[in-house]
């Protein structure tokens, strides 16, 4: 109400509508905009909105940039969104909406049409449930110490109850559980829906900044492949231990880092002893992989620069086994 009665004193096309009305014409949504002003009329536009808080964005006609809208409220339908700001990568937002129609989640990405997929009906259960248990219409701003290489988060939640925003940046477990609860449930499911498309991709890299939890994928395939993604940095250490404790000694696999960022040094060795048991490992991934398990000591004739030919050398057993 506080944006309606502001935004009323100076947009031409609310000045002649009461508060509560401005209110109603916005409903929950983050952002107003307007098409193909002059450019007087649009440095006027921005120099009232800045004078009153408003952040203001000035794009050329014909600019592409994502654009996800929350339901209106009283539509019977709930939404969930995240936009988030990540150090060096695009920006982009997450909305998930679950009403009569059943449950769909969509992703936007500055430089990408934005893509949306149908949630299946238990999924959506889980991921309701999940996001119940935060009390969502009442999380509160996380901390706001601001991490050079962080995640900026704003939050967004439309129920039949009403409707709330929140901030965060980069959320922790330990320290931000409710933050960081309701942006991992939202991107997990986004990832889980996007799957290895471009924007499955785009995804990882943003939960591998989200918290410290190891960014891990294992997919139940023939032969097995473990998916690690993102950012391995040496407090790691000890979930990327117990993952490879997971896998039995004799069993081949797959090992997926086709979507790496960086990995800590001080990793080395524990992928060194992996690749030196007993079963077969054939290791997918690009430059930043590759230059991360030479230096760990793994032979060159072990790496793949795609899922075809790793999964070929270990059915063909020409991935040579430890010695």
């Amino acid at each position: 109400m506080k944006d309606a009665a502001l935004l009323k004193q100076f947009v031409p096309e609310f000045t002649h509508l009461s508060i509560s009305d401005v209110h109603a014409r916005l409903g929950s949504a983050w952002e107003w905009t307007v098409d193909a002003l002059s450019e007087s009329a649009m440095r006027q536009l921005r120099a009232d909105a800045e004078a009153r808080g408003f952040s203001v964005e000035a794009m050329s006609v014909g600019a592409a940039r994502p654009r996800l809208k929350l339901p209106r409220p009283g539509s019977g339908t709930v939404g969930y969104c995240v936009r988030f700001a990540p150090a060096f990568l695009e920006q982009g937002h997450i909305l998930a909406t679950f009403g009569p129609a059943g449950g769909a989640v969509s992703i936007a990405r500055e430089t990408e049409v934005p893509e949306t997929f149908e949630v299946p009906s238990e999924r959506a259960r889980r991921f309701l449930e999940e996001v119940a248990a935060l009390d969502p219409l009442g999380i509160p701003d996380g901390a706001t110490t601001v991490i050079v290489d962080g995640l900026l988060l704003e939050c967004l939640v439309q129920e039949d109850r009403g409707n709330h925003r929140f901030f965060a940046c980069s959320p922790r477990p330990d320290n931000d559980p409710r933050q960081y609860g309701f942006v991992a449930a939202l991107t997990r499911l986004a990832m889980g829906a996007a799957r290895e498309s471009r924007t499955g991709t785009y995804l990882e890299r943003v939960f591998g900044r989200l918290g410290r939890r190891l960014p891990v994928k294992v997919f139940e395939e023939t032969p097995r492949r473990i998916r690690l993604f993102g950012l391995l940095t040496s407090s790691d250490a000890a979930a990327l231990e117990a993952l490879f404790a997971s896998v039995a000694p004799e069993e081949a696999v797959v090992m997926d880092l086709s979507n790496l960022d960086a990995m800590g040094t001080a990793l080395h060795p524990l992928f060194a002893r992996f690749h030196a048991r007993p079963g077969r490992t054939a290791w997918w991934g690009g430059r930043t992989a590759a230059r991360h398990l030479v230096a760990a000591g793994i032979p060159r004739d072990c790496l793949h620069g795609d899922m075809e030919s790793a999964r070929a050398a270990l059915g063909s057993g020409t991935v040579p086994r430890p010695s």
